[in-house]
């Protein structure tokens, strides 16, 4: 029997994933990869689901990819080591907003997949280091591309190039993270944040994701185009007029 890694919890629109491996400090071995690719799809397509966070048990979020994978280079499996690291597609793909809650440590991957986050909030004692040309890797998860442009260039090689620890303030004041909040509250805040995003009209949200999306990697004419034409489609919309309603409704009562 498969032992479970991530745990499922659903509160009030938003489905908290939790990393439960934490005598190994949550490192990433290809079960834990599928899992948590599996539950992140299985919430990215249920309607009940508004919001999805991952956090995890223990001292660190993850340790990165479990040092197991790499145990026998004569054997090495590629695509092993592809299926850990590509769990950034689930993630990237997700329609819905993606929230990360670091209540530990992050290593490796779980530095380089935080730009796949649409929040990221960590408890303010939590560090973030990458390794990789320690130990005669590179980074992955698509951070070349997305890192420089979340963090900058120059403190991207920084991050990776000298493969040091940098402490949370550092990394909220370079945007690696969205927020810092006290370990003791860190969970209840940032579950408080996501739970608002909840219950904001998800057509809407989906669309305004995809367009941030699609304006980092995109020209400004090809963002406006994008813009224009989901606006399109919003103005009239369900949504839209349920939400100008209630607001004209509270503005006659007042």
């Amino acid at each position: 029997m498969t032992e479970t890694r991530v745990k499922t919890d659903d509160l009030s629109g938003v489905r908290l994933l939790t990393l439960s491996r934490p005598e190994k400090k949550n490192a990433f071995d290809v079960t834990q990869a599928e899992q948590l690719w599996a539950a992140i799809e299985a919430a990215d397509a249920d309607d009940a689901v508004r919001v999805i966070a991952v956090t995890a048990e223990g001292d660190y979020f993850t340790g990165g990819a479990d040092i197991t994978i790499f145990r026998d280079f004569a054997s090495l499996d590629p695509d092993s080591v592809k299926q850990v690291a590509g769990l950034y597609e689930p993630l990237r793909a997700c329609t819905k907003p993606t929230v990360a809650i670091l209540q530990g440590h992050c290593v490796g991957m779980g530095v380089t997949m935080l730009p796949s986050f649409d929040l990221v909030y960590a408890a303010d004692h939590v560090t973030f280091t990458t390794p990789f040309v320690k130990i005669g890797l590179v980074q992955e998860y698509g951070s070349s591309h997305t890192l420089p442009r979340l963090i900058g260039l120059q403190r991207a090689k920084e991050l990776l190039l000298r493969a040091t620890p940098l402490d949370a303030q550092t990394a909220a004041d370079w945007g690696l993270v969205t927020r810092l909040f006290p370990a003791a509250t860190l969970r209840e805040e940032a579950l408080k944040i996501a739970t608002e995003l909840a219950g904001n009209p998800p057509g809407a949200v989906a669309q305004a994701k995809r367009l941030l999306d699609v304006g980092v990697m995109a020209s400004f004419d090809e963002v406006c185009r994008a813009e224009d034409d989901v606006l399109a489609t919003r103005y009239g919309s369900p949504e839209n007029v349920a939400a100008v309603t209630a607001i004209l409704s509270r503005k006659k009562k007042a």
